[in-house]
């Protein structure tokens, strides 16, 4: 009687713009979602509970966001780091990713499993288990407080955040390495030499003349065909001690150009590799062999074709399976390399803005969907299944949507049952049923889907 007294007496206004206030009644929001959830039977009513689990999500997206910014607000100097999050996937980077990572938490807590992750279930669960306690010691000492001080942050809030932070963090990690691949910290920094060597080529590129600073600015998309072959050249012949080193072993160089090993070791060893005036290739290629490779060719021109033909292959290959991680490369090299954009040109930002957008469906339907509660009453009375959503045509799309690599008589296309965008089996290698469709069975989703607006969780009734 007593808390409800005074919860009634000092809960702050609806209105109010700060942190601890907003945090309350999202908090109450997620409460009563919860607590209808909590109280359905989802096998009677399986539309209705898919409903709820969407607005249940989407207010724990919220809770989460006001968190974060309280955490900024009272913590800065202690937030738990986060560098490993360049390595997911750009798919994987959304803003509805914290929301999901709770729910993930809470799912694993209470015995579900991962769709096909059960041995990585199992080794989360205790972490989700401690994650969610802590969560609920965050909310509890959040919600005290505004009913106390709007204006006061306790060591004991702040204690808690700290605890709950860390903890995150290592959630995150975990859960995401789960459900699609992540870099090994080693496959990263290669990666990161990889980009070095990208924008020592250009630079060398720039100064001498092949490239101008206006294709760069401009994203002149012939560049995505000329700085691969141009960075294959001077990893072999200017940068020998790079990345592509042909001297480290396989595992060591770059996954990039792992398969390649073997030719471009070729393409070092002849006289044409050493076409760019490097000399002490040149000499410290055997003279036997020198002359063995140059016997196969007509002449000079023959042997220089040959070069590029193969070097281009190579790239070639490059840009179709590891579309991905080559989109990556060549986005941070134009974030570095490109004339920085004066504040007042809005036209130069929004194109900026516009060629690095990188791969996250922002254009989902589903990640715009917002619901109000009388909507979702009205789908609940109704009873009825949602539509699917229309498949992109065929002839519509020549890219994979997530990494765009292009379509061909071996990389089929696939539709997601769940945006019917189309991907490619790499980008849509998940399946998971899809209830709000009247879908039962497990069928083919796509990535972001997967990890952002489906369940991929089953009951585990001995884990619990």
């Amino acid at each position: 009687m007593m808390h409800r007294f005074r919860k009634w007496l000092y809960k702050p206004k609806r209105s109010d713009p700060q942190l601890l206030a907003q945090f309350y009644y999202a908090d109450e929001e997620l409460n009563q979602v919860a607590a209808e959830l909590d109280s359905l039977d989802g096998r009677k009513d399986p539309q209705r509970c898919t409903l709820l689990v969407s607005q249940f999500r989407s207010c724990q997206d919220n809770v989460l966001n006001i968190i974060d910014q309280i955490m900024d607000a009272c913590i800065p100097q202690d937030r738990a780091p986060r560098d490993f999050c360049v390595k997911f996937p750009e798919e994987i980077r959304h803003d509805n990713l914290a929301g999901q990572l709770w729910f993930g938490a809470e799912c694993l807590a209470a015995g579900s499993i991962i769709m096909n992750r059960e041995l990585e279930s199992m080794a989360m669960r205790p972490l989700a288990k401690e994650l969610t306690r802590s969560l609920e010691d965050v909310r509890g000492a959040l919600r005290d407080q505004a009913l106390r001080d709007l204006n006061t942050y306790t060591e004991k809030m702040r204690e808690a955040l700290r605890h709950f932070d860390v903890l995150f963090a290592e959630f995150e990690l975990s859960y995401v390495s789960a459900m699609v691949p992540v870099k090994s910290p080693r496959e990263y920094y290669v990666q990161q030499e990889v980009i070095v060597l990208f924008c020592e080529t250009v630079e060398r590129a720039l100064d001498c003349g092949y490239l101008t600073q206006d294709m760069i600015d401009d994203y002149e998309p012939a560049l995505m065909f000329t700085i691969p072959r141009l960075a294959i050249v001077c990893g072999l012949v200017v940068y020998a001690d790079g990345p592509l080193n042909l001297d480290r072993k396989a595992e060591d160089m770059s996954e990039l150009f792992r398969p390649f090993h073997t030719l471009l070791r070729k393409i070092r060893g002849s006289p044409a590799g050493a076409c760019s005036s490097d000399k002490a290739v040149l000499e410290a290629a055997p003279v036997a062999t020198r002359e063995k490779i140059r016997s196969r060719f007509h002449g000079s021109h023959d042997l220089i074709h040959r070069l590029f033909v193969c070097i281009s292959g190579v790239a070639d290959q490059l840009q179709t399976n590891y579309a991905s991680d080559l989109r990556s490369i060549l986005k941070t090299l134009f974030e570095v390399m490109a004339t920085k954009p004066e504040m007042d040109d809005k036209d130069k930002l929004r194109k900026v803005t516009q060629t690095l957008r990188g791969a996250a469906l922002e254009d989902c339907a589903l990640c715009q969907e917002t619901l109000s509660s009388s909507e979702l009453a009205a789908k609940t009375r109704d009873g009825d299944l949602e539509d699917p959503p229309e498949w992109v045509p065929d002839e519509a799309c020549s890219l994979c949507t997530a990494c765009k690599a292009p379509f061909t008589v071996i990389r089929r296309k696939h539709h997601c049952r769940s945006c019917g965008k189309i991907f490619c089996s790499r980008c849509s290698s998940h399946s998971a049923p899809l209830p709000r469709y009247g879908q039962v069975k497990a069928v083919r989703v796509c990535t972001h889907c997967y990890v952002f607006h489906v369940t991929p969780f089953y009951s585990d009734k001995a884990g619990v």
